[in-house]
């Protein structure tokens, strides 16, 4: 198991390929500017932002996973505003919320049967 995001575990193995691919995170500060007349603003620091991060999933039935079951699971987790933990390596990274979903069918088969589709995810810290 390389890591988990709540209910869906990302692995590589002979049978089985789920893994994500391209994570990038972004943390940041709150800072307010206070006007003051014939001056430049004062800056006061508020505390830190929310950290988000966004990465891909290929999921693809040639490497062992139900493409469409598999997007569903993180399409409810998502509409649901389900809080998940997220583990990568046995750390913990902390609980966050999918603020974004983004689905890419890329292929699927001459019946009807989408057999890959590539997802991205924008996640954002839940404090």
């Amino acid at each position: 198991m390389l890591a988990t995001l709540g209910d869906t575990v990302f692995e590589a193995s002979a049978a089985l390929v789920r893994t994500f691919d391209g994570a990038t995170m972004t943390t940041s500060a709150r800072w307010v500017a206070h006007e003051v007349i014939g001056q430049k603003p004062l800056q006061e620091f508020n505390g830190p932002s929310l950290r988000t991060m966004s990465f891909g999933i290929r999921l693809d039935a040639a490497l062992g996973v139900d493409p469409e079951a598999e997007a569903e699971v993180l399409r409810r987790a998502t509409e649901a505003g389900e809080v998940l933990p997220f583990m990568v390596g046995g750390v913990d990274r902390g609980s966050w919320i999918v603020k974004t979903m983004t689905e890419v069918w890329r292929r699927v088969s001459g019946s009807g049967v989408v057999q890959l589709i590539a997802v991205d995810l924008s996640l954002e810290e839940y404090a």
